[in-house]
């Protein structure tokens, strides 16, 4: 089974405080943008579950696992269903930038398991015990409204295939580490308002608050609205149709109408 693994952005993310287990609700509109991982995936008759993955190059840090592994688990024993999985990937999204790269890629891999063992239950209840973003990023959705931890997704009308600039900056963001900081910040939360072509005052990202943008000027003269996406560290301009722009260092893409 071949499988695209597209990434997401954030337009607006508000992040409630940390809850007794840890974790904290949040809003978002999610929209997937043009860029993917392409992932060959091959399930097979197994007494036990084993994975097996192959990556055109590295991208895990050292001792980390990876999410897809996780994924497998999560699925072999929430479902009792053992098998060997393995998984041919070429990288394109860039880890810990905020894009979901990871979290696409087990989406990818959750999606090829329900199939495969024809499991009728929502997919967006196993893909939440993977991880916040996995729930959208499994759901088939385009653009959608993401609320409690993560699992509670509402499709949106798309915005259409918007022009997009997408920035990379650094080695990348720790979202644990993210969250951490925004915690030690006294902020209240706040409601995102009905998804239209935003406004940063309208649809801010609270992890602004801790990784502030130094925004080009020609950006902040232009009609685009900039916004990190996720918890960084890659942001991303995204222009109303007909004036997309082009920037030295950015990846032109568009949303996924």
């Amino acid at each position: 089974m071949e499988e695209k693994a597209y990434a997401k952005i954030n337009i607006g993310l508000s992040i409630g405080g940390r809850e007794k287990d840890g974790l904290h609700s949040l809003e978002s509109y999610m929209a997937l943008i043009d860029l993917y991982d392409s992932l060959d995936i091959s399930i097979e008759p197994s007494s036990s579950l084993s994975v097996s993955i192959h990556p055109d190059r590295e991208y895990l840090a050292e001792g980390e696992e990876d999410i897809m592994e996780r994924c497998a688990r999560i699925f072999s024993e929430r479902f009792s269903l053992p098998f060997h999985l393995s998984i041919r990937i070429r990288k394109r999204i860039p880890p810990r930038a905020g894009l979901g790269g990871g979290s696409a890629d087990a989406a990818a891999v959750l999606r090829a398991l329900f199939r495969h063992f024809g499991i009728s239950e929502d997919i967006e209840k196993t893909a939440f015990l993977v991880g916040s973003d996995v729930p959208f990023l499994a759901s088939g959705c385009s653009t959608a409204f993401v609320s409690g931890r993560g699992e509670c997704v509402r499709e949106e009308k798309p915005l259409g295939a918007l022009p997009l600039l997408l920035f990379l900056s650094g080695e990348g963001n720790s979202t644990k580490e993210a969250y951490g900081r925004l915690d030690l910040l006294d902020r209240s939360f706040r409601h995102l308002p009905p998804l239209s072509f935003p406004s940063r005052s309208a649809f801010p990202n609270d992890f602004e608050l801790v990784y502030p943008l130094s925004i080009p000027e020609w950006l902040s003269s232009s009609p685009a609205y900039v916004s990190l996406s996720g918890s960084g560290s890659a942001w991303y301009a995204l222009f109303p149709s007909g004036c997309g722009m082009d920037a030295d260092g950015a990846i032109r893409t568009h949303l996924l109408g």
